[in-house]
């Protein structure tokens, strides 16, 4: 081997040995993740994701109806959104929330955004200290009286302080 030939053979080493052997993936695709709360999902290898900017309530969270019956609105949220993440999911990862679970934005197969459909239906609420994205969503279930909106709750964040109703 030439001179020149050992050179280029080290300059590619060390470029090859400079990059990451694997590159950390942009987005997972999730085929029916089950829901473990309100905005958090787990694939079948038991990884989980949190919805980005969306706050649910804990599922030993209790809410009030219409008629002032107390009602696991905790646990309504997770099934609201298992509903929505039945059939097979595309998710963009924008992040990683403190308890090192990945935070993600996901689609369903329609291209509907699974935080702002969960948001909208009232079962959600916006994450105003992640982003600003799914505030006309609280909005409009505000008005229509959906999900949570139809009686009385005390924010997740707030009950997560110890508020309660």
């Amino acid at each position: 081997m030439t001179k020149s030939g050992i050179l280029l053979s080290a300059a590619i080493g060390a470029v090859l040995a400079a990059q990451p052997a694997t590159a950390e993936p942009s987005y997972v695709v999730l085929a029916h993740p089950a829901a473990v709360d309100g905005r958090t999902i787990e694939d079948d290898h038991g990884r989980r994701y949190r919805l980005y900017a969306v706050d649910a309530p804990e599922l030993a969270q209790d809410c009030l109806d219409p008629e002032g019956e107390r009602y696991a609105c905790g646990e309504a949220s997770r099934e609201a959104l298992a509903a929505m993440t039945e059939g097979i999911l595309s998710c963009d990862i924008v992040g990683i929330a403190p308890e090192a679970i990945k935070t993600v934005r996901c689609q369903d197969m329609l291209g509907y955004d699974i935080g702002s459909e969960l948001i909208s239906a009232g079962w959600a609420l916006p994450d105003r200290a992640s982003g600003q994205d799914y505030i006309f969503d609280e909005m409009e279930a505000e008005a229509r009286a959906r999900g949570l909106w139809q009686g009385r709750f005390v924010r997740p964040e707030r009950w997560r302080a110890g508020a309660r109703l």
